[in-house]
């Protein structure tokens, strides 16, 4: 990276290590529920609720990654203007 870090170069960062920090401790929570919660009854993994919460967090997680990664000062190549 060229020049100085602004603002927005930390706040992005630190986004992204709270979004991958909360889903890696919602996937061990879920994952130690039985012995978090009492572990009697139904295990809140099998509920299609959560699961589809769970799916949508990933993707959520993914697209954040992706845009972290993106080009930083070129547009994208699908935005081709004649210069």
């Amino acid at each position: 990276m060229h020049g100085k870090r602004n603002g927005g170069w930390y706040a992005t960062r630190l986004l992204l290590a709270i979004g991958i920090a909360t889903f890696l401790l919602v996937v061990v929570l879920l994952l130690l529920e039985p012995t978090f919660m009492g572990g009697t009854g139904r295990r809140m993994l099998d509920e299609p609720l959560v699961l589809a919460g769970l799916v949508t967090a990933l993707a959520g997680l993914v697209w954040m990654i992706r845009v972290f990664r993106g080009p930083r000062n070129e547009p994208p190549p699908w935005r081709y203007r004649n210069r």
